[in-house]
């Protein structure tokens, strides 16, 4: 998921202060940052303070960045401090020496009047291959999937996750009311150095006969910017509705396509993805590129006309662009791992699994606590906000974006 710099070249001390939002930008796409850690994620989220850091080496290079979002108390100068799958740094050579890295980020925090640090570490542990996942689906659900082997085990991780585990950085929902922010397990498909028809053919049969069906319907797949968002939005609800989740306001959506638009045609920017059949949108997806990584976010579908399997047509589209463009992973996001074998939620899973992704379990979100009393306090609250939140509105499966 994430670029490596080579750790050779990096030399301590380091040292963390703040940068740019250009800045920022710039070293994100160079050691390969996740979207939720550019400038333009900020603007979607105006209800947080943001701030953007940057990681020098003792040459005074600059090698990391991060977006810092913060929440304060009413009336005091203490704030919660989040990282979402972030900071973006060259993690080989972080898990060498990680306090080298995290040391003066937390010290940057202390001083800045945080009374806790989330960091959303964006490291793979563990990748399982589809099929054992899908077939553990088929047996009941996914509360046991994480027992079976995996197929790769990220070399960078156990070290991290050591040093981590020594110094009381706690994984999100250990005895935390708070909600979680960002998912652990992605399904993410490696398009590095691969063509399209070799990715095809590493598509299920299900995938491969549906794509020729859209064809067959003459389903086309357009990708339009912010003007697509109306289309979206409905065909969104229309998604929210049928499988019982909380839909998101259009005004996130339009800020969202507003911050990325075309911010970097060759490296950054957003789209909607529209499949339809002469002019009647049948399925619509935000799409965003960072770097190397083409990331699927927000989807929506009709019910009319779904024998011309309009979003695989889209998804197969969106991959092929990804492909052209040079990109390593097409990123289908997360899941939540207590669906159950009938979730109607499950079935979007396999969706993506069907496709020929792996799912992707990273090192995940951890939080350091640096003030315990305020902790407490911000904690309960969150913890009856998310509460509150839920009796409102219902679950959504967006909720980590």
């Amino acid at each position: 998921m994430n670029a490596e710099t080579d750790a050779p070249t990096l030399a301590g001390p380091f040292t963390v202060r703040p940068v740019t939002a250009d800045e920022a930008r710039e070293t994100v796409l160079a050691v390969g940052g996740s979207f939720l850690q550019t400038p333009e994620w900020s603007r979607t989220k105006p209800d947080w303070r943001h701030r953007h850091l940057g990681w020098f080496d003792a040459s005074g290079e600059r090698v990391g960045a991060a977006l810092v979002m913060s929440r304060s108390i009413p009336r005091t100068r203490r704030s919660f401090a989040y990282l979402p799958e972030g900071p973006a740094l060259p993690w080989d050579a972080v898990a060498a020496d990680p306090g080298a890295w995290l040391d003066p980020l937390v010290a940057w925090a202390r001083s800045s009047g945080a009374f806790a640090l989330r960091l959303g570490f964006p490291v793979p542990a563990r990748t399982w291959a589809p099929e054992p996942v899908k077939k553990q689906v088929a047996a009941g659900g996914l509360l046991s999937f994480t027992s079976l082997p995996a197929t790769v085990v990220g070399p960078v991780a156990p070290p991290l996750e050591s040093w981590l585990a020594a110094r009381s950085w706690l994984p999100i929902g250990a005895g935390s009311g708070a909600a979680v922010g960002q998912p652990r397990y992605l399904c993410v498909l490696d398009i590095a150095d691969r063509d399209a028809p070799t990715v095809l053919r590493s598509m299920n049969q299900q995938w491969r006969r549906n794509i020729k069906k859209a064809e067959k319907a003459g389903v086309a797949v357009r990708a339009v910017g912010a003007e697509g968002v109306d289309t979206f939005h409905a065909l969104y609800c229309e998604s929210a509705q049928r499988d019982h989740f909380h839909p998101r306001p259009k005004a996130y959506f339009a800020q969202m396509l507003a911050a990325f638009g075309e911010t970097d045609p060759g490296r950054l920017t957003g789209r909607v993805y529209e499949a339809h059949v002469d002019g009647d949108v049948l399925a619509s997806a935000i799409m965003l590129r960072v770097g190397d990584t083409f990331s699927y976010l927000y989807g929506g579908s009709t019910e009319r006309n779904r024998d011309a399997r309009a979003s695989n047509a889209l998804q197969w589209r969106a991959i092929q662009d990804a492909i052209e463009a040079g990109c390593t992973a097409y990123d289908f996001r997360g899941f939540n791992t207590s669906l159950g074998a009938t979730s109607p939620l499950t079935g979007l899973l396999l969706f993506k699994l069907g496709a020929g992704a792996d799912v992707v379990e990273l090192v995940g979100e951890r939080e350091l606590v640096l003030n315990r009393f305020w902790h407490t306090v911000f904690d309960r609250a969150m913890a009856l906000r998310v509460a509150v939140n839920k009796r409102r509105l219902g679950s959504s499966p967006d909720d980590d974006v």
